[in-house]
């Protein structure tokens, strides 16, 4: 929590040996301990609350999130089904073939020849 390093915990130490004595240095200690457990304590019910407060808010935002994917995956299938029947495929789970490269080239009568060059300044 405070990330203090051996060092600064015996450069605090010795400060507060001279501040307070050696006789109320432990008592201090002691008090500083319960306010640093307190302080933890009151963190973690914190934190510990805050998820509870956002645990219902989470499960209804899967809840919209999930109905809708689940109903456009059951249209899909049920499209699949209907496009297999439809094209007289004996196998529902075949998808349409994507478009190639090759089928995407430019018809015959346009050569690789026919380029446009920017215009010159001259």
């Amino acid at each position: 929590m405070f990330n203090l390093s051996g060092s600064e915990l015996v450069f605090i130490a010795i400060l507060g040996l001279i501040v307070l004595g050696p006789e109320k240095l432990p008592g201090a200690m002691r008090r500083a301990g319960k306010v640093y457990r307190e302080i933890r304590n009151i963190s973690g019910n914190v934190q510990r609350q805050v998820n509870e407060a956002m645990e219902e808010p989470i499960r209804e935002v899967r809840k919209l999130v999930e109905e809708p994917t689940k109903e456009i995956k059951n249209t899909a299938a049920a499209a699949a089904t209907a496009f297999a029947a439809a094209s007289g495929s004996s196998n529902p789970t075949t998808q349409a073939v994507p478009a190639t490269p090759a089928s995407l080239v430019a018809p015959d009568d346009v050569t690789e020849s026919a380029t446009v060059e920017p215009p010159t300044d001259s």
